[in-house]
């Protein structure tokens, strides 16, 4: 979009010093060039702005994202001794299980 806004005013600029216009097109075409110049610096500002918002987006993701890892692995953590009492908690459920059986059949 921006190259094509440059590209008549370059050729116009490329004219004048190949073809030696008048003064009158000389100004005419510093008026186009400043023109295209204001354009382009707009287009930086712009690119800019866009560029800033989003290494902040950037960077508030990835705060998000440690602060997510952070999270998952005290779930881990806890899903691991969650884990680990439920086995035990089965054994001695099987164990007492095992025993009441025992004790059913010989009655």
């Amino acid at each position: 979009m921006f190259r094509n806004k440059l590209l008549l005013p370059g050729a116009l600029l490329l004219a004048l010093f190949l073809f030696g216009l008048p003064q009158a097109a000389v100004a005419r075409d510093l008026s186009t060039l400043q023109t295209a110049l204001r354009i382009a610096q707009d287009e930086v500002k712009a690119a800019e702005a866009e560029r800033d918002a989003d290494a902040k987006r950037v960077a508030v993701i990835e705060k998000e994202m440690e602060r997510l890892k952070k999270q998952l692995e005290a779930e881990r953590k806890k899903a691991a001794q969650s884990e680990k009492r439920y086995v035990e908690s089965k054994k001695r459920s099987d164990k007492a299980q095992a025993a009441f059986d025992q004790a059913w059949k010989q009655r």
